[in-house]
């Protein structure tokens, strides 16, 4: 898959069938590609190990469901990881998980893991509220009928909606949705309900 970073992609990963992958009940859904970069859904089933034959760079993950298990220790539903290396033979699941991950998008050394079920909110612009992951990476909570100022993405946007429907002049994208909006692209977002969003900018 070649990515064109220079234009809007939305996807309602929850019309997303889940594809087979090499490895036996390990699921995928694919969101973005390229080269040896890439952003998916991966389910991985109860009692089933992600890859015994792999290892990866640069892995940062949102668990979505379940529990996703390294060799770093067991991660429950809200864990924000931020690898440089990862060993996917270690990578497994008692109860099954389903995370968000991307792959091989930084080179730095820098090693982070978030709970963010149990991590402090802070006071964002107007009523939102923002909990930093890493850099320009966050969890970003909308309280009902919050609107926010219109404004341009340097270095473009990527977000997943957690909880909630967000909303722009372009449509609605309930929980699910993931968008990437290119360098300068603008939009005036706002919700009609709490809405929780996992946002990261700068990076495209």
């Amino acid at each position: 898959m070649n990515e064109n970073y220079d234009k809007r992609v939305l996807i309602d990963t929850k019309s997303l069938i889940w594809q087979k992958t090499a490895q036996d009940h390990v699921l995928k859904k694919l969101l973005s590609s390229d080269l040896h970069n890439e952003t998916a859904l991966i389910k991985i089933e109860k009692n089933s190990t992600l890859n015994k034959n792999s290892k990866i760079n640069s892995v940062e993950i949102f668990v979505l469901e379940g529990k996703y298990i390294n060799q770093f220790g067991e991660f429950e539903v809200g864990t924000y990881l931020r690898l440089p290396k990862e060993d996917e033979a270690y990578v497994k699941t008692d109860i099954g998980c389903i995370i968000f991950r991307k792959i091989n998008y930084f080179t730095d050394e820098q090693q982070i893991i978030i709970d963010t079920t149990s991590s402090q909110w802070l006071q964002g612009q107007g009523n939102l509220e923002v909990m930093p992951l890493y850099e320009q990476t966050a969890l970003v909570k909308w309280p009902k009928n919050e609107k926010f100022i219109s404004h341009k993405h340097w270095g473009g946007e990527e977000i997943l909606v957690l909880k909630g429907i967000f909303i722009d002049e372009h449509g609605k994208y309930p929980q699910g949705y993931w968008i990437r909006s290119p360098h300068l692209s603008e939009h005036f977002p706002y919700v009609e309900e709490e809405t929780i969003i996992l946002v990261k900018t700068g990076h495209l």
